[in-house]
Formats: structure tokens, sequence, C-alpha cells
């Protein structure tokens, strides 16, 4: 069972970079109807923008995480390394990926695969990161443990049933007695909870629920980026039903800039990682102008850092970075408190999305997300 889970770690990541699971929707037109209002005067100068904001008990020089990825086979102990020090240079948050397999395999191999993060990433957030379906197989001690092993400063809870309706391995324990124990360990643990999907959105209800239990930090990771029911669907150990099922779930889920708005909306005093796709600075901006507070990425991270090493993705943040300050540039955002008082229009098909989901767009835009 534990080489098991970390040799699945390994399928996943060759299977994220060679077969392009990548969520096939309507986010091009989404992003498209998101529409920021060019300024022919900013009333700016390109060099007074400010990306700085802070997360956690950190100041960051740009709202941006490298979103939890991997960890647990001894190869990945490289991985994050060398993404713990370029999220340190940049002073930009960094996750790791599940750490169930430290439960299962409590070996210092093992575990030095994600304590490795906080070796080289010490000025920074550290994200934990644990599966909300094991959670009823865990003692508040075990989650204790996994946050003390790296020193994480806040620890991801993520919720993936798309991903594992189709794993052969796949655990489905998604009721509602989940709510129970991340109460409990909401109760024990010193340090922020966020509540994070892994690529199909967070939605009104799921937000609700967590809300209701005290819950102020999510990462909507919506359907825009990488598409773990696919992931699977490429694992040579998947049945052909699960195949032809997975090919179902292709277009399931919900877009990013949509999952940040219901999320918003609401829980308004929230804190919200914008993640799933977020994968160019423009998408970055919209997003934070819709009101989250930090954009996370991870697939093309990790597809530079193995394709074309840490300069590799070194290029790629610069652009990304430059992008951003670009875009708040020409719509005259000086920082990112001001980025959010800027004038959006939203087009269909979102306008309809958002009637029909009993959103009220005018209160959304003029009010709740200016006041964030």
């Amino acid at each position: 069972m534990d080489s098991e889970i970390n040799n699945r770690k390994l399928e996943h990541i060759d299977i994220v970079l060679n077969k392009n699971p990548i969520f096939i929707g309507k986010c091009n037109e989404i992003y498209e109807s998101i529409i920021l209002i060019h300024q022919a005067l900013p009333c700016i100068d390109y060099d007074e923008i400010n990306l700085k904001t802070r997360f956690l008990k950190y100041e960051l020089n740009v709202p941006l995480m490298i979103t939890g990825m991997t960890g647990g086979h001894p190869s990945t102990k490289d991985i994050n390394e060398k993404l713990a020090k370029i999220a340190s240079t940049y002073k930009i948050a960094i996750g790791v990926g599940s750490q169930r397999p430290m439960l299962l395999h409590k070996t210092s191999e093992v575990i030095e695969t994600y304590k490795v993060a906080r070796e080289y990433a010490s000025d920074i957030p550290l994200i934990g990161n644990i599966g909300a379906n094991t959670l009823s197989d865990l003692t508040i001690e075990d989650i204790e443990w996994i946050v003390s092993s790296i020193e994480a400063d806040a620890l991801a809870i993520h919720l993936n049933p798309a991903q594992e309706i189709i794993q052969p391995e796949g655990d489905t324990r998604f009721n509602k007695r989940i709510l129970n124990k991340i109460e409990e360990i909401l109760d024990r643990i010193d340090i922020p909870i966020i509540i994070k999907e892994v690529g199909h959105g967070l939605s009104i209800e799921t937000v609700s629920y967590m809300s209701s239990i005290g819950i102020r930090f999510y990462d909507v990771a919506g359907a825009c980026g990488t598409n773990w029911a696919l992931v699977e669907m490429y694992r040579e150990r998947t049945p052909e039903i699960k195949h032809r099922l997975a090919l179902k779930l292709a277009k399931w889920g919900i877009p990013t800039p949509l999952s940040v708005i219901e999320t918003i909306y609401t829980s308004p005093d929230s804190y919200v990682i914008a993640s799933g796709g977020v994968w160019d600075g423009v998408k970055a901006v919209k997003n934070l102008v819709l009101g989250a507070n930090l954009v996370g990425i991870a697939r093309p991270i990790l597809k530079a850092l193995i394709e074309k090493g840490v300069e590799g993705v070194k290029d790629y943040l610069r652009e990304y970075i430059e992008t951003m300050k670009t875009i708040m540039f020409l719509i005259g955002a000086r920082d990112l408190v001001d980025l959010k008082r800027k004038p959006v229009i939203l087009n269909e098909p979102i306008k309809s999305y958002l009637i029909q989901r009993n959103i009220d767009i005018d209160r959304y835009l003029n009010h709740i997300r200016k006041n964030r």
C-alpha cells in the first residue's frame, strides 16, 4: 500500500506533464467575458505599481502561490527543494502535495521529501496538505504531526471527489461527517485551515457548509486547468468503464472565475486563493479584480522545471509578473487594494450564470469585492 501510493505520485507527475489532461470547457469564453476597462491616462507611472501583499504572517512580493503538487516518493525531494528555493527567491507562497505518504510510511526518506520545502523556504508561507476523505482514519495527533514535521503555516484540506471516483484505488467517503472532523481540527490546530478543491471548483453550497463551521480560507482550484479525472483516466490500471466515465467529466466543474465569485459572495470576509488554470498574468489580474486575494499555479511551474530547469521557471515567473504589472498599469491600478476598486464588466455567459445562482451582480461588484 505504501509503495503503491508513492509510485502513484510519480505516475501522476508523468501524466500531468506528458498527457495534457487539461480541462475541456468554456474557460476561454469565461475569461473573455470579464472586461477590464483600458485607461489611456492611467494616472500612475508604471514604476509605482506595487504587487506586495500579506498572507498569514508574511509579506509577499507578489500575490502568488506555487500550489501543492508532490512529495512522498524519494525522487520528488529534488522537485520540492528547487520549488522552495524559487518561491523564496521571489517571496511567494508554496504548498506541498498530499502528506498521506508521510503517515503511511514514516521513514526519514519520505518525510524529507516534504520537510525539504521548509528548509529552503524559511521566510515564506508553507502550506501542508491532506485529503478530506482520509480524515476519518486520522487522529488529531496525526494532523498535528504532519503540520509540525514540516513547520507548516497553514494546512490545506483538499476535496477531490471527481478524482477519487475515477481513481482505481479511489476513496469516495465524502459524507457530511467530514465537517465534524474539520471542525475538530479547527478547534485543536493553531494554524489556519484552507479548504481546497483540486481542479473542479468550490460552490456556494460547499462554502456555506465550511463557513458554518468557521473556515475562512479557501483555494477554489476551479475547472480551467488540470482535470484530475482525466489524469486518473490515463493511468494503466484504470478500468475501461472508468475511462469512459472520465471522458464524460472532461467538462465537469465550476470555472475558476465563477468559483471565485461563488466563494466570496458566500463568505465575503474569507481569504480566497484563485487557482485552476490561472496560468498567465492576464487571468491572474482578472481573478484579483473579482476579489481573490492570491493566485495559485502548479502545472506550468512543474513543466518548466522538468523541461527547462530552474531558469525556465524563473523565466516563466518573470513574464507572469511583468504581465500582471502591465495589465494593472493599463487599468490604472496602483496596488492590490486599488485593483479591487477598478470597474469590471461581466458579459455572457457569466451574467446568466450568476443570475441563475441567485448572485446579486451589482451588490457583488460594487460592494462585496470593493470592501475586501
